[in-house]
């Protein structure tokens, strides 16, 4: 249903210029055995980080008519994002302001998995401007694409700290459980509290129907390129070709490894 209102506000959204998308055509690279998606951004990046644009929430009431597709429970709601990545690309909103880097809860979880509606699915959050978040007010995110990295990130062969669950469904209390487990195991959480909630270092979150994959950030800019939770799928967002041509040469995984931490470090 979410995705349904999604796709056709999305088609409206984007003939009358309310989607502002972030991303044109998709450029295939492969790479020493590996595919990656690189995109390279629109002239619209610049408006978003224009400062009346950045500085103002978009997730507090009331919300935009053609960017909002409906409730979810009674803590969240769900958005357009109104700069897409890919079409269509919502959002699962905390009604109430929570910030992007304390701790998910439950509620959170529950709310993000009834976005699920197929194999394709694809969740992703950014824990913290370091970990590619440019919004603070705590949102979940959702889009449909390839997972390019998914053999690779399911087989153990990824380079950087991470943490893996699989199951067979998707399940909220199943995933807060694991979520806590990989916040320990990586020191995330910070000994100040906000609303009695932990603040959390910085990390990202992508979720299937099938696994969650966790991965603590270091920072969130290697060269000129930064990085957010969607690089970890295989899909890169670059300013211009020269940095598309800078991050093949440097290396994707590296890149993705630079960010994190590698297997074999120490926090």
């Amino acid at each position: 249903m979410l995705w349904t209102i999604a796709e056709k506000l999305t088609e409206s959204g984007v003939q009358t210029g309310v989607l502002l998308p972030l991303t044109d055509a998709d450029t295939l690279i492969e790479l020493d055995g590996f595919s990656y998606l690189g995109n390279i951004v629109t002239e619209n990046m610049a408006k978003k980080h224009q400062p009346l644009v950045s500085r103002h929430d978009p997730f507090i009431a009331p919300y935009d008519p053609s960017l909002y597709i409906g409730e979810v429970g009674s803590e969240h709601v769900c958005l357009l994002n109104k700069f897409p990545i890919i079409t269509p690309h919502i959002l699962i909103c905390a009604k109430e302001y929570l910030s992007q880097t304390s701790a998910l809860r439950l509620v959170d979880f529950q709310a993000w998995v009834k976005g699920f509606s197929s194999a394709d699915t694809l969740g992703f959050f950014n824990a913290g401007h370091d970990a590619g978040a440019s919004q603070m007010h705590r949102h979940m995110q959702l889009v449909k694409t390839p997972i390019l990295l998914e053999a690779s990130i399911l087989s153990g062969q990824l380079p950087f700290k991470h943490y893996l669950f699989q199951f067979e469904h998707l399940d909220a209390e199943l995933l807060m459980q694991h979520y806590n487990a990989a916040m320990i195991k990586f020191s995330r959480y910070k000994t100040t509290m906000t609303d009695g909630v932990a603040e959390c270092l910085p990390y990202n979150i992508l979720l299937t129907q099938r696994w969650m994959l966790i991965v603590p950030r270091s920072t969130n800019v290697v060269g000129p390129v930064s990085g957010h939770g969607l690089c970890y799928s295989g899909r890169f967002l670059v300013s211009s070709e020269e940095q598309l041509c800078w991050l093949t040469e440097y290396g994707f995984l590296q890149f993705l490894t630079d960010c994190g931490y590698p297997i074999e470090s120490s926090f």
